[in-house]
């Protein structure tokens, strides 16, 4: 969309003024691009990595509460 200033573009030119205008006003790509692409693949793995361990947090949790479930029946049951 033209005239419409991405959350990308803004952080860029937050950062560095001329960054922004070296990539956004003159079209230059960066010179670190591996560097960058990079930098992008370790976060999504550490994303992927983040969700397991929020599943596997759920899960613990489910299983504690179904442990104090079937202790409180165990305990029922013998009295």
């Amino acid at each position: 969309m033209p005239g419409v200033v991405s959350a990308s573009e803004l952080a860029a030119y937050v950062y560095c003024p001329e960054q922004w205008r070296l990539e956004h006003g003159l079209g230059l790509e960066p010179a670190n691009r591996a560097e960058m692409n990079a930098g992008t693949q370790h976060h999504e793995r550490k994303a992927g990595a983040e969700q397991v361990a929020g599943k596997l947090i759920t899960l613990g949790s489910l299983l504690a509460v179904l442990a104090v479930v079937a202790l409180l029946l165990v305990l029922w049951w013998w009295s």
